[in-house]
């Protein structure tokens, strides 16, 4: 990929993140959910401008699910998300940290999907569940558009309707 290619990737995974969090306000603001980004667990390793509080820090532990938050009613709502410029998106993007968490969740009863962005235009949301059985079943390392059309989220500008669906509004 280019450099300028490169930007462009960060730049829409960014976005993307963004859709995601004035959502999340969204929701909170309608007493539907409070969802947060999950913080990636740090450690400092050394000061680079305490002033500024800037620090060169090292990863703790592997990567955990994206978003965690709960539901009107209680119920537990974990998601990882994952932004893809290519027509495709691979499923070993997933960790299996990460998919280790999912599928705890899944088993005590939380909402588990996975959230996609096809080039910041276009939205999916696959059920944890049915995540793992495509895996499982369709013979391919990677998912294309066409595979997960029925998995589409209308997109409505500046939000992701990604809770649409999984609870009255």
């Amino acid at each position: 990929m280019s450099v300028k290619g490169a930007y462009a990737a960060k730049r829409n995974g960014d976005f993307f993140e963004n859709l995601i969090n004035a959502s999340c306000i969204h929701y909170s603001k309608q007493g539907i959910a409070y969802i947060q980004k999950t913080p990636e667990p740090m450690r400092p390793v050394r000061a680079l401008n305490r002033n500024r509080g800037q620090y060169m820090a090292v990863y703790e532990k592997k990567a955990q699910p994206d978003f965690t938050g709960t539901l009107t009613g209680g119920t537990s709502v974990i998601f990882e998300a994952k932004h893809t410029e290519s027509p495709r998106i691979e499923f070993n993007r997933i960790s299996s940290q990460q998919e280790l968490d999912l599928e705890a969740h899944h088993k005590l009863g939380a909402i588990t999907f996975v959230l996609l962005s096809f080039s910041a235009k276009d939205f999916y949301r696959v059920p944890y569940s049915e995540w793992i059985s495509l895996k499982e079943s369709i013979g391919k390392k990677s998912l294309n558009q066409t595979d997960l059309e029925t998995y589409r989220l209308i997109n409505q500008g500046r939000l992701i309707p990604f809770l649409d669906g999984l609870v009255e509004e």
